[in-house]
């Protein structure tokens, strides 16, 4: 983490809840007084959207830091919304042009979680795939998540294929290896993970059944 990345981190702690902390990538929630916080990537897009987001915890009882994001929103003005997938607590603030959102959930006393922004008028810019990453002509991403922090550029693609993962598994590996990849020692224990590099390149596809003839692809891709 950069120096300005650690200053960020302690205008993030020390900010009023009357605040959102910002940067010129846009405002967050804020957190709370006591919340450690960090950046997750110094660059995150998803889906073509650049986003900012940091982690924290904090020592909190689970409602009261329910509410104190909902207080936090309405200081800001925004429109509120808030929704729970299991035991993840997701709330989200609208203030035009930005979407804040907060996603954490309690482990025992302390709560773990993100902040994140994202400007809701910028337009979407994937960057093309890799042309030596052959998935498959029936592949539709589901998800693309970019990230670069510390020289260090990762991509992780959700994909799903009209392909059972058997076959998959065998096609996607004589295609990379056709496109210069070598299998790195982890792929031999695993049948269900190719594992491979290429250079300053390392990759690695968890293949997963998605139904009798469909497989859900998860793409992890990072260049040193």
């Amino acid at each position: 983490m950069n120096i300005r990345s650690i200053m960020f981190c302690i205008v993030a702690i020390l900010s009023a809840p009357t605040l959102a902390v910002a940067d010129e990538k846009g405002p967050l929630l804020p957190p709370p007084d006591n919340a450690v916080t960090e950046p997750l990537a110094s660059h995150l897009r998803i889906n073509g959207l650049d986003m900012r987001a940091v982690q924290f915890h904090v020592g909190a009882e689970e409602e009261r830091l329910r509410s104190y994001f909902v207080e936090a929103c309405a200081k800001l003005g925004g429109s509120y919304t808030e929704n729970q997938l299991r035991n993840e607590h997701i709330q989200g603030c609208i203030t035009p042009p930005y979407s804040l959102a907060t996603q954490w959930h309690m482990e025992g006393e302390s709560a773990y979680g993100t902040l994140s922004s994202l400007r809701m008028d910028q337009k979407m810019e994937r960057d093309p795939l890799p042309a030596d990453l052959p998935l498959p002509s029936n592949a539709s991403v589901l998800q693309d998540v970019e990230t670069t922090d510390a020289g260090i550029h990762g991509r992780v693609l959700h994909i799903r294929a009209d392909s059972p993962a058997k076959t998959l598994r065998s096609t996607l590996t004589n295609a990379l290896m056709v496109q210069q990849w070598q299998p790195a020692p982890a792929m031999r224990n695993n049948p269900s993970v190719i594992s491979m590099n290429k250079g300053n390149r390392h990759l690695d596809i968890v293949i997963g059944e998605d139904g009798t003839d469909n497989s859900r692809l998860v793409v992890v891709l990072d260049q040193r």
